[in-house]
Parts: C-alpha cells; sequence; structure tokens
C-alpha cells in the first residue's frame, strides 16, 4: 500500500469510529427509552438488563455500520477538499477515482465482514434476544394474557378460560370465563367481571382471583339440579404446568426468519415449495376423481333409464343430494389448501426479503462510499455537523425506501430481490452521476441533475 493510500485511510479512521460511536449511541438510547418501562415494572436484575442490551447490539451494529461509512466519508473528503487537497492531487495528475481506490477497497472488505455479521451472529443474538423478552414477559402475567385474548385458553390442566379483555397497566382481566374441568360430571362454569392474575415462577402455579362472580354446575347426582350462585370474591389456583415458569431465560427451538442463517432460509423455502407441489397436486387428483365420478353417474342413470318399466328408477333428488354434498366437501377441502397455499407463498416471500436484506444491507457500504466521495468533495466542510445530517437524511431515504419494498415484495406485489436491492441500485446510480460529475467537472444532464449539482457547488464557494 503507497503512502497516499494510507493517508485516506487514516483520514477515514477516526471519523469512522466518531459515527459507529454516535449513532450506536442514538440507537441505543432508543431502545433504552422503549424497554425501560418494562425493565422497571418487572424488577429486572443488572445481570438479565445487561444480557438484554447486549443482544439487541446486534441489529444496531448492522445498521450503524453503514451509516458510520458515510459518515466517515463524507468528513474525510470533505475535509480534504475544504483544505484544497483534492484540488492540488488533481494538479498533480491525481483525480478522485484514484483517491478512492483505497476507500473502495476497504468497503469491499467491511461488505464481505457485514454479510457474515447478519448471517452468523446477527440471528443468534435476535433469537437469544427474543428468548429473553419473552420469559420477561411472564413476569407480568398480563402481558402474556394479553395475546390470548378474546381466545379460549385450554393449555391450563383441568382449567379452560376465556378473557374478553386484559389492562396491561393495571394488570387485570375483564369478562373472565372459567370452566373447572377438575371433577367428574358437567363441569363448573364461573364468570367474573375483574380478576387479578399472578404467575408464581417456581411453582409453576397461576393464582386467579376473581371478583363479582357467579357459578353455574348441574348436580353430578341429579342432572335434573342446576345450581346457580354469586361470588364477591374467589382465589382459583391454577397449576399452570405447560409454561416454563423458571426464572432462568428458556431457549425456545423456534425460530423467525430474523432469527435464521441464509442456509436455514433456504431449506424452510424448499420445504415450503414442496409442499405447495404436494397440496397442488392433491387439488388436481380431487378433481378428477369428483369429475370421474359425476361422469360414471350420468353413464350409469343413462343405463338405467334404457331399462324395462320392472326395473328400479335411480332417485335423481337423492343423487343430485350426493352430487352437491360431495361437491360441497371438496370446495372446503379447496379453501383450505388454497389458505394453505397462499400462506406459505407469503412465508417463502418473507424468507426471500430476509435472504436478500442481509446481502443488500451490508452493501450499502459500497454504495455509500460512491455516494458520499462526490458529495463530501462538493459540500467542503470540516465540522462533523453536516456530515452527520447529510449522512441521516441519505440513511432515512435508504431505510424508507428499503421498509417500503420489503412491505410490497411480503404482500407478492414485486419480488423480493428486485425490493431488497432497488435502493442500493437507485443510490449507486446517484453516486455514479454525481462522481463523474465531480471527477470530470461535468455538471449531470437534466434540469434535477443540475440543480442539485448547482446547489452543491455552490456551498464550497469561499464567502
Amino acid at each position: 500500500m503507497n503512502p497516499l493510500s494510507k493517508y485516506i485511510l487514516r483520514q477515514h479512521f477516526g471519523p469512522f469510529l466518531f459515527g459507529c460511536a454516535l449513532i450506536i449511541f442514538v440507537l441505543v438510547i432508543d431502545v433504552v427509552l422503549q424497554m425501560m418501562d418494562q425493565i422497571l415494572s418487572k424488577g429486572l436484575s443488572f445481570k438479565a438488563a445487561g444480557q438484554l442490551f447486549f443482544y439487541n447490539l446486534g441489529w444496531i451494529i448492522a445498521l450503524a455500520v453503514p451509516m458510520a461509512v458515510l459518515v466517515a466519508v463524507l468528513m474525510a473528503f470533505g475535509r480534504m477538499s475544504a483544505d484544497s487537497e483534492i484540488l492540488a492531487l488533481k494538479a498533480s495528475g491525481i483525480g478522485l477515482l484514484q483517491l478512492m481506490k483505497p476507500v473502495l477497497v476497504t468497503a469491499v472488505i467491511l461488505t464481505a465482514i457485514m454479510i457474515l455479521f447478519n448471517d452468523r451472529i446477527l440471528p443468534n443474538w435476535n433469537h437469544t434476544a427474543r428468548n429473553i423478552q419473552t420469559d420477561l414477559k411472564k413476569r407480568k402475567a398480563s402481558i402474556v394474557l394479553k395475546q390470548k385474548e378474546g381466545v379460549f385458553i385450554r393449555e391450563l390442566g383441568d382449567y379452560s378460560m376465556l378473557i374478553r379483555r386484559v389492562d396491561e397497566e393495571a394488570n387485570k382481566l375483564f369478562g373472565v370465563t372459567l370452566i373447572d374441568s377438575r371433577n367428574s360430571g358437567p363441569p363448573q362454569v364461573l364468570h367474573a367481571t375483574e380478576a387479578n392474575v399472578e404467575i408464581f415462577d417456581d411453582e409453576g402455579l397461576m393464582r386467579l382471583t376473581l371478583f363479582d362472580g357467579e357459578f353455574h354446575r348441574i348436580d353430578s347426582q341429579d342432572p335434573r339440579q342446576y345450581v346457580k350462585g354469586h361470588f364477591d370474591r374467589q382465589v382459583i389456583r391454577i397449576q399452570d404446568n405447560g409454561r416454563t415458569t423458571s426464572p432462568h431465560f428458556s431457549s425456545s427451538s423456534y425460530r423467525s426468519d430474523r432469527e435464521m442463517d441464509v442456509k436455514s432460509m433456504w431449506q424452510a423455502i424448499a420445504k415450503y415449495r414442496f409442499e405447495q407441489i404436494r397440496l397442488t397436486s392433491i387439488m388436481d387428483s380431487t378433481v378428477v376423481s369428483f369429475l370421474n365420478a359425476v361422469s360414471l353417474q350420468y353413464e350409469q342413470d343413462f343405463l338405467d333409464s334404457g331399462k324395462s318399466e320392472m326395473h328400479k328408477h335411480p332417485d335423481p333428488n337423492r343423487r343430485t343430494e350426493t352430487l352437491a354434498d360431495h361437491s360441497k366437501k371438496i370446495g372446503l377441502e379447496f379453501e383450505k389448501h388454497h389458505r394453505s397455499i397462499k400462506q406459505g407463498k407469503r412465508r417463502i416471500n418473507a424468507y426471500l426479503v430476509e435472504i436478500h436484506k442481509k446481502f443488500s444491507i451490508a452493501a450499502a457500504c459500497l454504495v455509500f462510499v460512491l455516494v458520499g466521495a462526490p458529495v463530501g468533495a462538493l459540500v467542503r466542510t470540516r465540522g462533523p455537523a453536516i456530515a452527520v445530517v447529510t449522512s441521516l437524511l441519505f440513511f432515512f431515504a435508504y431505510w424508507m425506501f428499503l421498509i417500503g419494498g420489503e412491505g410490497l415484495a411480503d404482500r407478492g406485489f414485486i419480488h423480493p430481490g428486485v425490493a431488497m436491492w432497488a435502493p442500493n441500485l437507485f443510490f449507486s446510480m446517484i453516486g455514479i452521476l454525481l462522481l463523474r460529475a465531480v471527477a470530470f467537472d461535468r455538471p449531470p444532464s437534466g434540469k434535477i441533475g443540475q440543480s442539485v449539482f448547482s446547489a452543491l457547488y455552490q456551498q464550497k464557494q469561499p464567502k
């Protein structure tokens, strides 16, 4: 490596560390503020809080590194342009493209490192962070039951429960219906307008305190006797063996798309595609079988119609009813298979989006070098303020572009690869046009391009 390349990289090293530290700090503050209420309400220990904070750093680092590259390139080339170093090097026959070579090579290496990080480390950190957050939710029962609002909960041993509304802040349940099946015979039904719930992790026990309720039951000895009563307060203890209520963090085997590496997601995609082929084959064979059955039925009716009047004719109403029932059954099966196929397509799109996102976000390190170098040379600034604000604006536009594409890809409107790589292609084109304009002093064609170039160029004129 020649001395000039070393000098260029040294100019980027400090701003890169500054950009990383600043962006990580901003994102960490946002995460801490979001989790503060949960941490305080659950009495989280410092060790558990440290673990949760550490594993949430994964996605923060994945976003901070490309942003820090943009900050570093803007600051380095802006400072060199402000000190007329780029102009002096141009006069010596060294153009902007030659100055960018070591930065581009470093960006390629950093892109490869971030691809490995996004594929190998980030999924495991996301998985561990989700397990920790899941266990933290168990410390406050109402948060757990919020997910079951309006749904019958049948995994409570001898009890089943329906909750109409959950107030997470007050840790209260409203409109609670409890079915007690501990005894033989018809179950007892309890209904309460309000209830409190507590979970005791050490014993795997849920204590439910019901207020202002009534009970209904049928006498097991005499089924003709119906008993109804009212209570002001009643405590129910439910042994919740199906829940992992250990105070230590559990490890769920389930992984979402953001908790899987590329290899695992391709395997999941292959599984869903095989299932779609299987369901499609079942639907095709069902249609063929139904059509054959209809054809045979009408052939039999035709043969029967040619027989003498002594033979009994088939009942056409019964035949129509049989075919109608059969077609209705097939329709229900078709609807079920169609939902499964549609759900499988959505899962495949989600996996493909995540696969392409792992590479596209890492490749943003290279894209932001193409954009940042000419912009920094045009803006000509020494301080970090303009560089940070400019990089945030660029990355905000990039991220909105990426999020919008992800939403469209998840719904199947555009291909996931196109959605995830479109921001990189768009900003690469902008960077190449600006680079051509700065390196060869040729303003871009078109009114918009000339206006942008003129606005940036005017800022570098001495006042």
